[in-house]
């Protein structure tokens, strides 16, 4: 009858857990309930235990995380019920139910064991620590963490959750203790690499107020870019006045001698659209950039988006604003990735600015130049 009961409970999990988890559940999925099974019946087997216990051992292990199909957080409470109505469905003892019930209890992180085989079925349900792929589960588990729980970490913060982890866990039974110690202190060891690693690429970064040097590249680079976007608008601004002039004066004249002079009609034209284009280029030069005056929290702290610059913020509350700034404000490396991005952006449109007022000039030389040209052509040939 045990073995009737853990091949119904095998094919109702894998089914529900085949159809009521998304591809999201990277971590607690069907895999990883296969490989708790196997380590419950791994660690049963060594360490002599009954074949009657171990049904409820197995039961417990299919069941422990069906509770993610209906919702994340307190799963271990939904698993429970699942497994209690399905063994209700099976006639299954009310005895018998409760040892399972209290197996899948066990598996709660804060729970402690209170007998060998709670002990033994939370092992197995961690055995993933002990093993060699114990990277690629706790990327599985950041994913998981990240989509269902919006828990996002930065690596040296993640890193360090791990070895904390890592250093408060112990396997319970010997059996784990021998099948998965070793490894375990190897997965401990890569872990803390990765931190010092991560560390001391972090070491390698250099806050911009702890180098006088980059201190006065910033302002010296900062105060160019504003001198020359005010000499490319002082240009552009000529270049607006004299075709407005230009256009103001010539217009009347073409028109009151047009008649009589036809051979003006070509230089005039020739004026004309030179002074016409030359003046869209100036403005364009001169036209501030769209900007949506809001800017996503979440994009802060992500270091895309820059508060200093008016057009991220001018619609914002101020709540949010104050609360943007002070998230960069307490991050060094957050708040110099504003300052260089201020910086760039800056000389993209300053760059932007000048490549249009260049195409203005050239319009307006060459523009000019064949109009001459053509006028004199006109006047001795043409009249």
């Amino acid at each position: 009858m045990k073995d009737s009961i853990v091949k119904k409970s095998e094919l109702f999990v894998r089914q529900l857990l085949s159809d009521g988890l998304s591809k999201d559940h990277t971590y607690h999925n069907l895999p990883h309930t296969e490989s708790v099974v196997s380590a419950v019946e791994l660690l049963a087997q060594l360490s002599g235990i009954k074949e009657n216990e171990l049904a409820l051992l197995q039961i417990a292990a299919w069941f422990h995380d069906t509770g993610f199909t209906k919702g994340y957080e307190e799963h271990e409470e939904r698993s429970k019920t699942i497994a209690a109505e399905f063994l209700d469905t099976q006639n299954f003892p009310a005895p018998e139910t409760e040892k399972v019930l209290a197996l899948i209890n066990a598996t709660k992180p804060s729970q402690q064991p209170e007998n060998f085989f709670e002990e033994l079925i939370k092992d197995a349900d961690l055995n993933n620590v002990g093993q060699q792929n114990y990277q690629d589960t706790l990327a599985s588990l950041r994913h998981e963490w990240s989509f269902f729980l919006k828990k996002d970490f930065s690596e040296k913060t993640w890193l360090e959750d791990n070895i904390a982890f890592l250093e408060r866990h112990r396997f319970y039974t010997p059996a784990a203790q021998a099948l998965f110690g070793a490894q375990k202190q190897t997965n401990v060891k890569w872990v803390k690499k990765q931190l010092k690693k991560q560390k001391k690429e972090n070491d390698a970064f250099v806050p911009i107020e702890d180098s006088r040097i980059a201190q006065m590249m910033f302002k010296t680079a900062l105060r160019n870019h504003i001198d020359l976007t005010s000499i490319a608008d002082s240009k552009a601004n000529i270049m607006l006045s004299i075709n407005s002039l230009i256009i103001t004066l010539s217009l009347p004249l073409l028109a009151s001698n047009l008649e009589e002079n036809w051979f003006l009609l070509l230089p005039g034209s020739l004026l004309l659209l030179t002074s016409v284009v030359t003046i869209i280029f100036a403005t364009l030069a001169t036209r501030p950039i769209k900007t949506t005056g809001l800017t996503d929290l979440a994009k802060i702290q992500q270091g895309k988006s820059n508060l200093f610059f008016f057009g991220n913020f001018y619609r914002m509350s101020l709540p949010d604003y104050k609360k943007g700034l002070q998230a960069v404000m307490s991050d060094d490396q957050l708040l110099d990735d504003n300052v260089i991005t201020d910086l760039y952006y800056l000389g993209r449109a300053l760059g932007t600015k000048f490549n249009r007022l260049r195409i203005c000039y050239s319009i307006f030389m060459v523009g000019i130049t064949v109009t001459v040209v053509s006028f004199v052509y006109a006047f001795l040939w043409m009249r």
